[in-house]
């Protein structure tokens, strides 16, 4: 199927902000932003590093008048995109492409469920940040140390179980799907569940399976996987 190209845009770097342990906030800027077109949550654009390596990382927030993106990068190994977002300076240029993604659909839930590892908690975010009020919401949020536990901004009735790695024996991604299959799903929840593939499956396959939640209620999406350089989600 023949894909239109996306908008690119170069920008640069005019902030860098370290969140928690291994999250670091860029602030990245141009003119040309102001025509950047968001249009919901969850939306993610491609940067091509300049070493040549694409990948796709969630738009945090935009601010058109500003010409301005955060972007939050998992600084978690040796991919080519940490790399670059760990030395990042400002000044530094850098292009971005896009934006894409589908939007996620809550109507008519219930409950609304959210488990997501660092790498989707930019993105499981922007969904609470839009959620209207009165939504019940139970997130889980799985983290390095228990200091990496961040602010959240909703007006949706919000639980939220931070679930730090430290001094567990769990690998990236095992505890979050650990956690959520032990917990009750009320009637008519929708579910987002993102993060390492292999753990957002196994949780998938448990509400679909064990709790009989429609399919159409559950979505999901792998942003990385174990022993994959550059997993196509």
């Amino acid at each position: 199927m023949f894909k239109r190209p996306r908008p690119t845009f170069d920008v640069e770097v005019t902030a860098v902000a370290p969140l928690t342990s291994t999250l670091l906030r860029l602030t990245l800027a141009g003119p040309e932003l102001a025509r950047l077109s968001i249009e919901h949550p969850t939306q993610w654009v491609k940067l091509a590093t300049p070493d040549g390596a694409s990948r796709a990382y969630t738009i945090r927030r935009h601010r058109p008048a500003e010409g301005e993106v955060d972007i939050d990068f998992v600084l978690h190994g040796n991919g080519p995109a940490a790399r670059w977002a760990a030395r990042a300076r400002p000044g530094e240029p850098i292009r971005l492409a896009g934006p894409r993604g589908r939007r996620p659909g809550f109507d008519g839930a219930a409950h609304v469920l959210l488990a997501a590892d660092e790498s989707a908690l930019p993105a499981a975010f922007t969904i609470l940040e839009q959620l209207p009020a009165g939504t019940r919401v139970s997130a889980y949020f799985e983290v390095a140390e228990p200091a990496d536990a961040l602010p959240v901004d909703t007006a949706a009735e919000l639980t939220t179980t931070w679930l730090p790695r430290a001094g567990t024996a769990h690998p990236k991604g095992g505890l979050l799907a650990h956690t959520v299959r032990t917990v009750d799903v009320p009637a008519g929840t929708h579910a987002w569940l993102a993060g390492e593939a292999g753990a957002v499956a196994a949780v998938r396959r448990h509400l679909l399976t064990d709790w009989a939640l429609p399919r159409e209620h559950v979505q999901t999406k792998g942003y990385w996987k174990h022993g994959e350089a550059d997993h196509k989600g």
